[in-house]
């Protein structure tokens, strides 16, 4: 997620391995047998061992183009014997993993593969908010040779009575006593999504523990809505058509939170010029693919919790007084 650009359609395989590498490099730290993988790193970039130690950007970054993804490999195997010798599990995880796909000069199905072939200690987790583009990039490193060991595990929505019972026990876990309303305000607002149930449970206990004696529920949601605001102003920006992602955005508003390819199409087509029928089906599919908006059957919906519902509108309106 570092790496995150939403403006950028590649990524240059230097920002992905100085990520990689300043991972490696706070990991070994924290163990007493990292010298082999120290060696390794160092040999492999032309540096000497306490300039990797120390992370010396001065010296790292102009050979960063010399790590190759056989490199990237042979510093996992390194890693997996250094949980074996430890007696640990070595647990790789991606955060917002349909990144990876951007990034050059990297074949990640034959590092994963790898991993999966011969570092028998080690645990790798891909997560990522835009599900169908997440869900592709694991079919695409399964092309090649499939990974037995796979696990999907999709988090849904939370019905009442589990974000209920979620919110009270993290509370509990606090030490912060919450009033039963305030808890079916949240309930309302953040409709069952586990990150934004965490969320709100994080911040109001973090002002609760920091001497606010009512904290306003308004105030944690407009941060919320500003979080999804930024996120999809950002995307929609870095598409080639900014105005029509947002129109499409605004007419299922419109529509009351949801409809039909042909019923966006049409009051798509009444906010900008006529737009193709086809063209609307393909924004409304990627938006469901980046997780922004919902299918169900034949019809697209706006999300129900108000942060994800008020951003993403919000973003469009914004995009639209921006190219308009």
């Amino acid at each position: 997620m570092r790496i995150y650009d939403p403006k950028k359609k590649k990524y240059p395989k230097t920002s992905f391995v100085s990520l990689f590498l300043e991972s490696i490099n706070e990991a070994v730290k924290k163990y007493t047998l990292g010298d082999r993988l120290i060696r390794f790193v160092s040999n492999v970039l032309g540096i000497d061992e306490n300039s990797f130690i120390d992370f010396n950007l001065v010296k790292i970054r102009p050979r960063l183009k010399k790590f190759r993804g056989e490199d990237v490999s042979s510093t996992i195997r390194e890693l997996d014997l250094l949980a074996g010798d430890n007696k640990r599990t070595l647990v790789l995880i991606f955060d917002e993993a349909q990144e990876l796909i951007k990034v050059n000069g990297i074949n990640f199905s034959s590092v994963f593969h790898d991993i999966y072939d011969y570092c028998k200690n080690t645990t790798v987790i891909f997560t990522g908010s835009s599900v169908g583009i997440l869900e592709n990039m694991l079919k695409d490193l399964e092309y090649e040779k499939p990974f037995f060991g796979i696990r999907r595990i999709k988090i849904e929505r939370f019905n009442e009575q589990l974000s209920r019972d979620f919110l009270l026990k993290g509370f509990a876990e606090e030490g912060v006593t919450v009033q039963e309303d305030v808890i079916d305000d949240a309930l309302r607002r953040f409709d069952g999504i586990p990150g934004w149930l965490t969320f709100f449970g994080s911040e109001y206990s973090f002002r609760i523990r920091h001497g606010e004696k009512q904290v306003n529920v308004d105030d944690i949601e407009k941060m919320a809505v500003e979080e999804v605001r930024k996120e999809v102003k950002d995307f929609i920006l870095g598409t080639q058509s900014p105005e029509r992602y947002s129109a499409a955005i605004l007419a299922l508003d419109r529509l009351g939170g949801k409809g039909s390819v042909a019923d966006v199409t049409k009051v798509v087509s009444s906010i900008l010029s006529e737009v193709p029928e086809p063209r609307i089906y393909e924004i409304l599919n990627r938006l469901v693919n980046m997780g922004f908006i919902e299918k169900e059957n034949e019809e697209y919906s706006l999300p129900k919790d108000e942060p994800d519902r008020k951003g993403l509108v919000l973003a469009a309106k914004d995009v639209m007084s921006l190219v308009t």
